[in-house]
């Protein structure tokens, strides 16, 4: 079940208890003022009550959702390297997590502190990193002016996938 198809067949059943209600205040309108009719009418006006929570829930959900999406590397942006990094995977729980970088270009997160900067490693098909062992890449910052003035040479970063922690490092000089 996705989303979109958990709010049409909630906008569906709001439609659906809305009529019901006008239904019902039409039949309490016509009807006699001691009847039966008259009281499923009432009943049948009730049915609007579950339609506030509903548009509760649907601003609460709008108030919560972001105005725009994060920025993150355009697909097909040729990479080029702002620092070079020594970085350390740490050990998995469970054997399928133990390679959690493969070659190619990884998406993450260099954490100093408090402060997190978007990057991308470029990592070699011959050289992948493996748990425990040492590894140098070369990285790319989203945003290199932030990152730089914070991501010195000798700083020491964690590296996050989302928010897991996969690895810890430092700052490499740049190969000059």
């Amino acid at each position: 079940m996705t989303p979109s198809s958990i709010s049409a067949r909630r906008q569906l059943m709001a439609v659906a208890m809305l009529v019901l209600a006008l239904i019902g205040g039409l039949v309490r309108w016509f009807a006699p003022q001691p009847s039966v009719a008259r009281d499923v009418g009432s009943m049948l006006m009730v049915l609007w009550l579950p339609i506030v929570g509903n548009i509760i829930a649907w601003l609460i959900q709008r108030a919560k959702t972001p105005k725009h999406l994060p920025q993150g590397f355009a697909a097909g942006t040729v990479f080029t390297p702002s620092a070079r990094i020594e970085l350390t995977l740490l050990a998995a729980d469970t054997p399928r997590l133990s390679r959690p970088i493969r070659a190619g270009y990884f998406d993450g997160a260099l954490v100093v502190g408090s402060e997190g900067f978007t990057t991308r490693l470029a990592v070699p098909s011959h050289g992948e990193p493996v748990p425990e062992v040492p590894c140098t890449l070369e990285v790319q910052f989203l945003r290199p002016e932030l990152a730089l003035a914070h991501l010195t040479p000798g700083v020491r970063f964690a590296l996050l996938s989302g928010r897991t922690v996969l690895g810890t490092g430092h700052v490499l000089p740049m190969a000059g």
